[in-house]
């Protein structure tokens, strides 16, 4: 109750003092307007008449009427332009300094603009309460979608590093062939491209040797096809363990023809390792894959067919060259198999 009642004393003490303030102020506009509107006057009418003293005289009484009349109107003027305003809004700051709740507690009358006010502030405190959560709600979900984002990345870059591997895989089965792992022919096609190119631009040795397992088709008929393709893995090993140069190539062409690209070799270096290779083909002796003699029909050779290269043997072509060495396989085929023949 104390409380209330300082609380009260202090509004009214308050009230007293913004009333004086602008009784003075009124006070001060009511003594300054009709002496400015004098002065306007006088000097207004003594523009027109020519003199003052003729103003102050003859026509003082009408001076005095002009400047009762222009002084009234312009304080209605003021009292209604500026000063009720400014009542007001005293009324209003007070009611925002002091709150609207004591107010009413008081029993003290509501007044419309301090309500008004007061209500604008609460519109804008829920709106600006609602513009926080929004921003909050937001904010949560730029964090949940970038935490999606990053999950999708790694799954990309997951998916990316397989794709890769078996790019890299899919590109080595198509180079490579299945059962011997040596180049395939699509492979050999371009290095003997490649080597013939180069062999023709530095004017080089290039030898090309064709390989054919004589009878190979009734070995598979004799021993079983498991057994012939262990043959060929064991063929395929020799010749790989043979040319062991970074610049030798070693393919299958198909079924059991292989072929050997060596740039740089001349034709004697190459008869010779290629009659070791033959022997050693002969002497594998494969039947059962483990290199037992258990059969008379083991044994398997080989047939070789050789062209060579060099600038005072040209070929027009790298399919010539290709072709020159067929046709010595054929000539060795045709004089009895297990020999090797020179392209002519």
């Amino acid at each position: 109750m104390s409380q209330s009642t300082t609380t009260l004393s202090a509004l009214e003490d308050e009230d007293n003092g913004n009333a004086r303030r602008l009784s003075s102020l009124r006070l001060r506009i009511s003594l300054a307007v009709p002496a400015v509107v004098f002065a306007v006057v006088l000097a207004f009418e003594a523009l027109q008449l020519g003199s003052l003293s003729s103003a102050l005289g003859e026509h003082f009484g009408l001076v005095v009427g002009l400047t009762g009349v222009l002084s009234a109107a312009l304080l209605a003027l003021l009292e209604h332009l500026l000063l009720r305003p400014l009542r007001q809004l005293a009324r209003g700051i007070e009611a925002l300094e002091t709150g609207p709740v004591p107010l009413v507690q008081l029993g003290a009358p509501t007044d419309p603009l301090a309500h008004s006010l007061t209500t604008e502030m609460d519109r804008i405190r829920h709106a600006m309460q609602r513009a926080q959560d929004s921003i909050y709600t937001q904010d949560q979900d730029v964090r949940r979608l970038q935490r999606e984002l990053d999950h999708q990345r790694e799954a990309l870059d997951s998916a990316n590093a397989q794709l890769a591997a078996q790019n890299r895989e899919l590109a080595s089965l198509s180079r490579n062939d299945n059962l011997t792992g040596l180049l395939n022919r699509t492979a050999f096609e371009e290095a003997l491209r490649r080597e013939f190119k180069r062999a023709q631009r530095q004017r080089g040795l290039l030898s090309l040797a064709v390989l054919d397992l004589d009878d190979f088709k009734r070995f598979n008929q004799a021993h079983g096809a498991q057994t012939g393709d262990a043959a060929l893995k064991r063929v395929a090993l020799l010749l790989a363990e043979r040319f062991k140069r970074d610049t030798d190539i070693v393919a299958r062409l198909s079924g059991e023809e292989f072929v050997v690209l060596l740039p740089g070799c001349s034709v004697s270096a190459a008869q010779g390792v290629l009659e070791s290779v033959r022997s050693d083909v002969r002497s594998l002796r494969l039947a059962d894959g483990s290199g037992a003699d258990e059969t008379a029909g083991a044994e398997l050779t080989v047939s070789v067919g050789l062209a060579a290269m060099s600038p005072s043997r040209p070929y027009l072509s790298a399919q010539a060259f290709l072709q020159a060495a067929d046709e010595a396989l054929y000539m060795a085929k045709h004089a009895g198999r297990d020999r090797l023949s020179m392209a002519a």
